[in-house]
């Protein structure tokens, strides 16, 4: 009992996620992004990661292409743009750790981005 009393009807406290109770805790976790400034924009970045920022192609001095794993574009050339995008994924990545318990998030702590994260939560 004395644990609902975290989450239900606050939107200025993070939701906590129990075991067991992940489909409430998703719509309760939604629910407060959604009243969040850039909410939107942080939901969209958990369940539609933004990849312009990764450099798939590397190309040798030969001019052939190689097939490197993607790496992060250097944040010197990142556009005004990308480095909101980058801001956004990053508060949206610590909201998520804040609602989790320290039990779930040492089992999931290596995901980089908002989405990965997300996403491993839902396995």
């Amino acid at each position: 009992m004395s644990r609902d009393v975290i989450t239900v009807g606050s939107t200025m406290r993070i939701p906590l996620l129990y075991q067991g109770e992940y489909s409430q805790w998703r719509e309760r976790f939604m629910n407060y992004l959604k009243e969040q400034t850039d909410g939107g924009a942080m939901i969209n970045s958990i369940q539609n990661s933004d990849h312009s920022l990764l450099v798939i192609a590397q190309v040798s001095l030969a001019g052939t292409a190689q097939n490197a794993p993607p790496t992060l574009k250097d944040p010197k050339f990142w556009t005004a743009e990308e480095k909101k995008t980058q801001k956004i994924d990053r508060l949206a990545r610590s909201l998520l750790i804040q609602g989790l318990p320290n039990d779930i998030y040492s089992l999931i702590d290596r995901n980089e981005t908002a989405k990965d994260l997300w996403d491993a939560l839902e396995r």
